[in-house]
């Protein structure tokens, strides 16, 4: 998907792109969630760098940081994005309702109480 925007005055990027005014920017999203300056090995499948407990504050929203769009960023975004996450969330409970779910042999999962202390 393309986003197209107008600028307002001329524009020097990196002291070597002149973007007049009236002139037009345009951008690949998916460009975003390929960038190697952002993303660690952008091409690799790991879901675990979307987690909340990563290293990274991860938000799809581009309220802070834009790292990728999903759906959209700033007063333009998606106005299903709440619908979506719900949808979201209803499709992941039908996956746990309707499948049997075990660990992988060898794999087991560590069910033993520990103290501590929320902050």
């Amino acid at each position: 998907m393309w986003h197209h925007h107008a600028m307002t005055e001329d524009f020097v990027l990196d002291d070597k792109y002149v973007i007049p005014k009236d002139g037009s920017v345009n951008f690949m999203v998916a460009d975003m969630g390929w960038d190697p300056k952002v993303w660690e090995d952008p091409m690799g499948f790991q879901p675990e760098r979307f987690l909340n407990d990563h290293d990274q504050d991860f938000d799809i929203t581009g309220s802070r940081e834009i790292k990728m769009m999903p759906f959209g960023a700033g007063r333009r975004i998606c106005p299903g994005f709440g619908l979506a996450m719900l949808h979201l969330e209803y499709f992941v409970a039908n996956l746990v309702w309707n499948f049997k779910w075990k660990a992988v042999d060898g794999d087991e999962v560590d069910l033993t109480e520990k103290q501590k202390l929320p902050l």
